[in-house]
């Protein structure tokens, strides 16, 4: 009898155990393994790679049509707010190069656009006199006129511009930026290099004192034939910080201090920027 009664038990306990093995394989199979596969799988989606979608992309092919329609005003408008609201975009620094290629292009042309206007030669008016006051620059008169200071005559028409720029010397992202007198970007231009005064501060501001021109030995009258082909250099009213033309003189270049640019940048610089223009230098 006792072997039965020890039997029973041991059938009993197999049973237990099997509805166990069951019961947990049954909790395995529906529960926790589902919940390992979702989590796996969670894993390996957080480990593709991101697709990054550019949003100015659109944008700026909506410019692009545009500019290729001849609406430049329209395409450049777009291509600023692209520069507002996606400055993570791919094509933001593009946008950039469009639009300082458009505005210069716009301004220097004899086409109307904003800020330009008609100056009727005065007896007695000389290009010094006609860009103070028109608020513009001896450079862009001969540039956009094609006429030099001898050749003026008393009613003659010539095609002056307002120019109203600020000028900011990034050193950090090595670029000089120009923007109208509404805060808005008009062009950048690539900062080649800098060297100043030992006192000077990493971050200032100061103005466009005068424009220099020469041919190296000796200064360059404004107007004259020379004018045009002679070298030019910005002079700001701190001692020390021009913006100039990276020259191949090796030696030279040991002494001399300021803001570096390509001598075709600073050629257009110094048709486009007068005295008296704020200039902010920012590490």
């Amino acid at each position: 009898m006792k072997i039965y009664i020890r039997l029973l038990f041991a059938f009993l306990a197999l049973g237990l155990l099997a509805a166990a093995v069951v019961g947990v394989l049954y909790v395995w199979g529906n529960m926790v393994a589902p919940k390992q596969e979702i989590a796996a799988e969670i894993e390996a989606i957080r480990k593709r790679p991101k697709i990054k979608i550019d949003h100015g992309e659109k944008v700026y092919q909506e410019a692009v049509r545009f500019i290729a329609a001849g609406d430049q005003g329209a395409g450049v408008k777009r291509l600023h707010e692209l520069m507002v609201l996606y400055k993570e975009s791919g094509r933001y620094g593009e946008a950039k190069r469009v639009i300082g290629e458009i505005n210069i292009d716009r301004l220097l042309s004899k086409e109307p656009a904003p800020g330009k206007s008609d100056y009727i030669v005065q007896s007695g008016d000389a290009l010094t006199r006609i860009a103070r006051k028109a608020k513009t620059t001896i450079g862009y008169i001969i540039e956009v006129n094609g006429r030099m200071g001898s050749g003026l005559h008393r009613g003659d028409q010539l095609i002056v511009s307002k120019l109203e720029f600020s000028v900011l010397v990034n050193l950090g992202e090595k670029t000089i930026t120009l923007s109208n007198a509404e805060g808005k970007f008009f062009k950048d231009y690539p900062l080649a290099g800098h060297r100043l005064p030992s006192n000077t501060p990493s971050s200032f501001d100061t103005e466009i004192a005068s424009l220099v021109v020469s041919t190296g030995a000796r200064l360059v009258p404004v107007g004259t034939s020379k004018y045009i082909a002679a070298d030019k250099e910005l002079r700001t009213k701190r001692r020390g910080a021009p913006l100039r033309a990276v020259t191949d003189d090796t030696e030279k270049n040991k002494y001399l201090t300021g803001f570096f640019l390509a001598r075709a940048d600073i050629e257009e610089l110094a048709i486009i920027i007068r005295p008296g223009t704020k200039v902010h230098v920012r590490k």
